[in-house]
């Protein structure tokens, strides 16, 4: 069976494209129904909706436009992921209060979206304090310490979201980010989710330093979902530049390594989707690259 692959609709750079006119932003334009028709006509069958654009544009998705995404979905034959909010989303804080609020909000989009029938609702399940928390230089005791705690409130947030909306934990599928996965995979454990595997985040060693290959041998046992891109770092003074979303071929992870990740998930007859969090352009360049280096995977 060949890989799937698909795009995230709703990318930050295309979405502003498309709102933003000579520096003026006029949100009527952000028509999510047409965004969807057109990623389809482009040959996309695995479309990932990236929900961020609820909290920022409320009417920009609708209970009217999720009835529309389903007529769509019935009458074309793709599919959906959904990626839950992460802006301003702190699933794994101290702070009670902050918390709840996010837990709030991935609810909420949980609800609406429900009906929809993802494969998988991707969530980072830890936020920006976690990843500042995560790289402060203290003594390997404290910084695990520190994890722990972190990890306890990822946790106790992500029963309350199953419990509530009462999806099937295994269709939550945890993104590695900035924060040490081998913590978070007791979490994934202990809360039976899946997981979200972005090549660029591990390139950029946000979750860990092992190899591509290493990590899917790892946890393949729980993926569901990859995000499929190219990715680089530079680090200066202790302070590090990453560039975590680009096309395959531009970054670190080289064409034999390509290669041998995919040729693996086509011999372990892995069904998920491998989605594109790149512009249109920057996909499409991936994909071409794929069948370049591994055109057993389209067969």
């Amino acid at each position: 069976m060949p890989l799937r692959f698909g795009l995230t609709a709703l990318e930050f750079q295309e979405a502003a494209r498309k709102v933003i006119i000579d520096g003026i932003p006029d949100f009527s334009r952000l028509d999510v129904h047409k965004i969807i028709q057109e990623t389809a006509s482009a040959g996309w069958s695995v479309i990932e909706l990236s929900m961020d654009v609820k909290p920022i544009i409320p009417s920009a998705i609708s209970p009217e436009i999720i009835n529309r995404l389903i007529d769509f979905r019935e009458e074309t034959g793709i599919s959906y992921t959904v990626h839950l909010p992460y802006l301003s989303i702190e699933l794994a804080t101290f702070n009670e209060y902050v918390r709840k609020g996010s837990v709030e909000s991935i609810i909420d989009v949980i609800e609406l979206s429900k009906s929809l029938d993802p494969e998988a609702y991707v969530l980072h399940s830890t936020g920006d304090l976690a990843a500042e928390l995560s790289t402060l230089p203290y003594s390997t005791d404290i910084m695990h310490t520190i994890s722990m705690l972190l990890a306890g409130f990822a946790a106790t947030s992500v029963e309350e979201i199953v419990s509530r909306t009462e999806i099937n934990p295994r269709k939550l599928a945890i993104e590695n980010f900035k924060f040490p996965f081998e913590v978070m995979r007791d979490v994934i454990n202990d809360q039976d989710t899946s997981i979200c595997f972005d090549t660029a985040h591990l390139l950029c060693q946000m979750s860990g330093t092992e190899s591509i290959m290493n990590f899917y041998q790892a946890h393949k046992d729980r993926i569901t979902e990859i995000h499929l891109q190219d990715g680089n770092f530079t680090k200066c003074g202790g302070v590090v530049d990453y560039n975590d979303h680009i096309p395959l071929g531009t970054g670190l992870m080289g064409d034999p390594v390509l290669r041998e990740f995919l040729l693996e998930l086509l011999k372990d007859n892995f069904n998920g989707p491998l989605i594109f969090e790149l512009t249109d352009d920057e996909a499409s360049e991936s994909l071409s690259h794929i069948r370049k280096v591994v055109p057993e995977v389209f067969d």
